[in-house]
């Protein structure tokens, strides 16, 4: 960079926006401990003194539209779930899919969903120091996992797409998503999800491949769903799948080319559940 452009070194980096960066022989760490404490500062309420709790979702708690007027303080709720989603999106994709359904009723605000909120930061409080390593000695190929929920969201049955993908032994690209159509089936549900994880891993892939030159292997992406494998492997199945949109079957597409392989993996040892 510098035979190119005037450029001025100040040192190893530490941080940015607000971000903590730890260098040594074999490793890099991420993290955000600082912006935690701050967020938590922010919205008091007691947290600061809150019991931790070891999750950032109650399992058994689904959220659901309020007809009625806001309950809660709304430009409050609003400003706690964007310190959040900025948080989610840099270091922490263990609270991606909790922040992503808190997201979805930033308009009309309850209790109820304040309380979800809440949730997450008590967990935060428990876990402030979490950050990502990324390890010299780990593989360099990309490795992905793909989930869904079927009919996750109360108010209108639409599933939630999870994926995650990592590099060097930690992820670099995740992403929690409410799916845009209606799924008549999990494994349906589980075939969308794949068509969104196949469009960021041939993004990812092509930007790689700018840095340091072409992959060698086809992209693997973990699914729990055998019934969604089938799907874009097998064309016969596609009797059962004519109903889906068009741009869903971009996965089978990929899966024929070679760009990826899937791969079945239990769903206890499933990354991007939740």
């Amino acid at each position: 960079l510098s035979r190119k452009f005037e450029v001025k070194d100040l040192g190893e980096l530490t941080s940015f926006l607000g971000v903590q960066i730890k260098h040594d022989s074999n490793r890099i760490w991420i993290g955000q401990p600082g912006y935690v404490t701050r967020v938590l500062d922010k919205f008091k309420f007691g947290m600061t003194d809150a019991k931790p709790i070891s999750t950032p979702v109650d399992v058994s708690s689904k959220l659901q539209t309020e007809s009625e007027r806001p309950t809660v303080d709304q430009p409050q709720y609003q400003s706690a779930v964007g310190c959040l989603l900025y948080l989610s999106n840099w270091t922490r994709p263990d609270i991606t899919f909790a922040v992503n359904n808190a997201a979805k009723y930033t308009s009309n605000p309850s209790k109820e969903h304040w309380t979800a909120v809440k949730r997450i930061l008590r967990y935060l409080k428990g876990t402030a120091n979490y950050g990502i390593n990324y390890m010299n000695d780990s593989s360099d190929d990309i490795v992905g996992y793909c989930d869904a929920d079927w009919a996750g969201d109360v108010n209108d049955r639409k599933s939630t797409s999870g994926y995650v993908f990592s590099l060097s032994g930690s992820p670099i690209s995740w992403r929690s998503r409410k799916q845009t159509c209606v799924a008549l089936s999990t494994a349906e549900a589980e075939y969308v999800a794949l068509a969104a994880a196949a469009q960021e891993s041939v993004w990812m892939v092509n930007l790689l491949k700018d840095i340091d030159g072409e992959r060698k292997h086809a992209t693997v992406i973990y699914d729990d769903s055998q019934a969604a494998i089938a799907m874009s492997k097998n064309p016969q199945f596609h009797g059962r799948a004519k109903h889906i949109a068009i741009k869903f079957h971009y996965i089978r597409e990929q899966v024929e080319r070679g760009k990826i392989q899937l791969k079945y993996c239990p769903t206890a040892n499933m990354h991007a559940d939740i």
